[in-house]
């Protein structure tokens, strides 16, 4: 293994001088001087020797210490001790003196310990060993050592590795140099902190120099201008009150929001039930112009009867009028004249009947009352309709404005998401229901114009209708008369023939009756048709209202679990605000606190030896653990160690 011979700067410094004088001493204040406290412990961090290395100007010297030996190492000078009073004089410029402190508790508690592959082994059980390598370093406060050493100096600690038997080195909180081919770790540790670390490596045949510690008081003068720093920690409390500000206007609006959607899911439920009670009218509405449709069937059927009777009317007429200009009428032609017309007659009241209970099943209103006996009220469906279209367009309002809000918001992506697509959900609700309205709308013109229509046809067959019961109450007073007034054929006829041209009228208008019969059978189709549509639609509206009321539950609970984040949120902001509210103050005391740790406190040296001691201008700490080193081979050829001088004793008492 090899070491590396060093020397503090204090000790370059030191000046051989003799001087045989006896001192005489004229005062017994404690002279002037600096104090270099030498600690040598095991290779586990425990003291095990203490010497104070002492540094005076010349001339006659006082100094006092509890020491179990002093000794000159400068001067050739006799030094005198007297309990803890030590004296000597000299007429060097610098002298150093050494003295041994004996059960002395030093201000830190230093720990090594040393693992191999995780097991732990004492510091001569790892030497030699290969493995995997731990080195845990810690130094804590040693509450039995008095004064405040601990709070005011700061201590350079540096473990040297050799990279021939050390590889893959990591040490953590540290900083690591390349010297020559040794790797050194140096912490830094501010006054009044402790140390935790650990340092691991690779190691075959381990072996280690000694750990130095080495502290002083710490006195930089720092200066450090943090007005910036306030300033942004200002800004940072600011910010910290607009978010929790911002998080208390959306906890109210995921309220309003949170209620909005609970009026919808309930108004999506009551728009459901309103569907399926208007998919059961529709139904019963289907049956209803199926049994009209059935009624204009049978009506367009008896329009053939009709037909016929005018036929064989308009004949026997032709057939009177033709035997009336031969003046020849007989009795069977008279009575085949009044059978024709009250045939006709009868075929006109059927007809009549038929419109009539057609009339009074057609039409918008009787469309109303048929869907109310069902349960629906169509007046209401469109009322609610279009309430919940516009509660529906003030509640997107609602969401888009909250989807403004979180769309910057980092975290609500999935939320905004949701929302948007609960937004589209609803603008097709809205269409679908202003679909619903339009076809109510729909089928009110269709069926009030149909009754228009019909209306007109009723009026008209009962116009015709009366107009035949005169005409036939006039056939038959005909008839009577034709058979009382043979003798009168002459006038007969002219009557006659002006009854065959009048007859010529009422025969078109009946085929343009019947025409019309079977026009109307025919579009009547069309509203079968329709209604059929209109049931399949409402079949596929009470579906989609049902996606849409499961959809709107989904909806009330993503909100409701977003109210739920918001709240949380929330109390995360204010926490956030309460504990940052005096963050200027806290982090002004910090900075104060760091500046301090870092300057050192401007407080008067304290002797470490005695307190007696008043003039002391600077005290320093150097420890060294024993170093790590495997057994060395001995030999026969041994030589006599060559006679040390002064320095090579010194350095090998320290270790050097």
């Amino acid at each position: 293994m090899k070491k590396n011979t060093k020397c503090t700067a204090a000790l370059l410094a030191v000046v051989m001088a003799c001087s045989p004088a006896v001192p005489a001493f004229a005062a017994e204040a404690a002279s002037e001087k600096e104090e270099v406290i030498y600690i040598i412990t095991d290779a586990a961090g425990h003291a095990a020797s203490v010497n104070a290395v002492n540094i005076f100007g010349g001339g006659d010297i006082v100094d006092f210490g509890d020491y179990s030996d002093v000794k000159m190492l400068t001067s050739t000078e006799s030094i005198n001790q007297n309990g803890d009073k030590i004296t000597f004089s000299t007429d060097d410029k610098k002298v150093y003196y050494q003295g041994t402190m004996e059960n002395t508790e030093i201000p830190w508690d230093i720990s090594v310990r040393y693992y191999l592959d995780g097991k732990e082994y004492s510091a001569s059980e790892i030497a030699g060993q290969s493995g995997k390598l731990e080195i845990r370093l810690s130094i804590a406060k040693n509450e039995k050592c008095k004064g405040d050493f601990f709070e005011n100096y700061a201590l350079q600690v540096s473990v040297t590795l050799d990279t021939g038997i050390c590889e893959n080195i990591i040490a953590s909180d540290a900083t690591m140099a390349n010297v020559g081919d040794h790797k050194q770790i140096t912490y830094t540790v501010l006054p009044g902190k402790g140390l935790n670390s650990s340092i691991t490596a690779d190691v075959g045949e381990f072996e280690m120099d000694a750990i130095s510690v080495n502290g002083i008081k710490l006195n930089l003068n720092v200066e450090i201008d943090d007005a910036q720093l306030m300033d942004q920690v200002s800004q940072l409390m600011d910010a910290t009150k607009k978010l929790n500000d911002g998080s208390d206007e959306l906890i109210s609006n995921s309220e309003t929001l949170k209620t909005g959607s609970s009026s919808l899911d309930s108004g999506l439920s009551s728009v459901h039930s309103g569907v399926a009670d208007l998919d059961n009218g529709i139904a019963t509405l289907q049956e209803g112009i199926s049994s009209a449709q059935a009624a204009l069937d049978t009506l367009n059927g008896k329009s053939y009867h009709l037909i016929n009777g005018s036929a064989q009317m308009k004949s026997a007429l032709e057939t009177i009028q033709t035997n009336l200009s031969d003046l020849s009428v007989s009795a069977d032609q008279l009575a085949e004249l009044t059978g024709a017309s009250g045939a006709i007659k009868q075929g006109i009241s059927d007809l009549y009947d038929g419109a009539y209970a057609l009339w009074q099943n057609l039409g918008f209103a009787q469309y109303k009352a048929i869907m109310a006996q069902n349960g629906l009220d169509i007046d209401a469906l469109q009322t609610g309709n279009t309430q919940t279209i516009n509660d529906l367009s003030a509640l997107i309002a609602s969401l888009q404005q909250t989807v403004a809000q979180l769309e910057n918001v980092p975290g609500y992506e999935e939320q905004v998401a949701q929302l948007q697509s609960q937004i589209t959900s609803l603008q097709s609700v809205i269409r679908l229901l202003s679909g619903n309205n339009a076809a109510i709308g729909g089928t009110e013109d269709y069926l009030d114009n149909l009754a228009a229509g019909m209306d007109s046809l009723y009026q008209n067959l009962g116009v015709l209708k009366t107009q035949y019961e005169l005409f036939d109450t006039e056939i038959g007073e005909l008839a009577g008369t034709l058979s009382d007034m043979l003798v009168k054929l002459s006038a007969l006829s002219g009557g006659i023939d002006q009854l065959v041209t009048n007859y010529a009228f009422l025969d078109s208008g009946i085929s343009e009756y019947t025409g019309g019969v079977a026009q109307l059978a025919a579009g009547y189709t069309q509203i079968v048709d329709g209604v059929s549509s209109l049931a399949s639609g409402s079949k596929t509206l009470l579906s989609g209202s049902s996606e849409l009321k499961n959809g709107a539950g989904e909806l009330y609970d993503g909100i409701a679990a977003y109210c739920d984040g918001v709240s949380e949120l929330a109390d995360g902001t204010n926490e956030l605000y309460t504990k940052t509210d005096r963050m200027d103050t806290q982090v002004q005391e910090q900075i104060d606190e760091v500046l301090a740790s870092i300057g050192g406190e401007e407080t008067e040296t304290v002797s470490f030896v005695s307190g007696k001691n008043t003039n002391v201008n600077s005290v320093q700490f150097v420890m060294k653990t024993e170093a790590i080193e495997k057994a060395e081979v001995i030999t026969n050829d041994m030589k006599e160690e060559a006679r040390l001088n002064f320095w090579q004793k010194l350095l090998r008492l320290f270790g050097m």
